[in-house]
């Protein structure tokens, strides 16, 4: 697939269109917000074939690329590996104006929210003293696409809620757009906060990542690909060790190196979110705990309750 994207899209005004695709192995929905000197893309496709988009971005800008579930990959110029990404994380990357090549497997779930930010736009509120600053002005002055961050950010609960805030905004016309930009304000606030505060650390997750061998950081990936596609069911720790070729001790131990958190903290975070996603998109609260494997649904409203602070029942009005 190949398509054309210009982040000056929406300068005109706000603009919303939805569509389902079924073709070529592909199943699923795609979701678009465009609004001056911002876009958002969310897109949740199930694919039988390995997947391929080939953007031609027409100007330079900042996309701030979310992963809700699946793995995927960025490469440019014929093939070279601009980043990838895993379930439940997130990363900054400055886009020139150049074809840009999306990538995913066969057999992948993939939900994903792309962020599009314009370059005037985010330096108005990039403070000079921020980490991505420098990184951000010489990228733009050479004209280079580079990651911000040389490692993937934790998704968490707060972002992910301001995300499908902003999909799912009871507004309209020019008061969706300003609900979109404060929304996109309000996101950006956390992230970069968040970033100085990982970057600030001497020994945060970024740092035990990078001590580990490159064996052992794929084999968390693959656990973490189990773990997501398998939510339902879930294996235990001895059988999801197994299966990555570990033991159980270092599986514990270099998850949470990686990722930031145990397995089953993962997996909590993992399927509570999805879990609000379904409640959002008009799911029963019994469809929503039959897919999460919960025999019956008041367990499931009460892990959901504790994990929020508030019963399943309150996302479905």
């Amino acid at each position: 697939m190949y398509c054309l994207f210009n982040i000056d899209k929406g300068k005109n005004g706000f603009a919303e269109s939805r569509r389902s695709i079924d073709k070529h192995g592909h199943q699923g929905t795609i979701h678009e917000l465009v609004s001056p000197g911002i876009s958002l893309g969310y897109y949740n496709i199930q694919s039988v074939q390995a997947g391929q988009v080939i953007i031609n971005n027409q100007k330079p800008f900042i996309q701030c690329s979310y992963t809700i579930s699946g793995i995927k990959n960025y490469t440019i110029n014929n093939g070279q590996q601009l980043a990838a990404f895993s379930g439940q994380d997130y990363n900054y990357l400055f886009l020139n104006n150049q074809e840009v090549t999306l990538n995913w497997q066969p057999n992948e779930k993939l939900e994903i929210y792309e962020l599009g930010i314009s370059p005037e736009l985010f330096l108005q509120y990039l403070p000079e003293q921020h980490p991505f600053y420098n990184v951000f002005q010489e990228s733009l002055q050479q004209n280079i696409a580079t990651p911000m961050s040389r490692f993937n950010l934790p998704l968490s609960r707060n972002f992910c809620d301001i995300l499908r805030q902003m999909t799912h905004c009871p507004l309209e016309g020019r008061y969706k757009e300003l609900y979109v930009k404060s929304k996109t304000l309000e996101l950006l606030a956390f992230q970069l906060e968040h970033y100085e505060q990982v970057t600030s650390g001497n020994q945060r997750a970024s740092d035990h990542k990078n001590t580990l061998k490159k064996e052992d950081v794929e084999r968390m990936h693959h656990a973490q690909h189990i773990v997501i596609n398998n939510l339902d069911s879930p294996c235990s720790l001895i059988d999801l060790a197994h299966q990555v070729g570990t033991n159980e001790a270092y599986l514990k131990k270099h998850f949470k190196q990686v990722f930031g958190n145990t397995v089953f903290g993962y997996l909590q975070n993992v399927k509570m979110n999805k879990a609000k996603e379904m409640l959002t998109d008009g799911k029963t609260v019994a469809e929503v705990a039959d897919y999460m494997g919960y025999k019956y649904s008041v367990h499931f409203t009460r892990a959901f309750k504790k994990y929020f602070g508030y019963p399943p029942k309150e996302d479905k009005r």
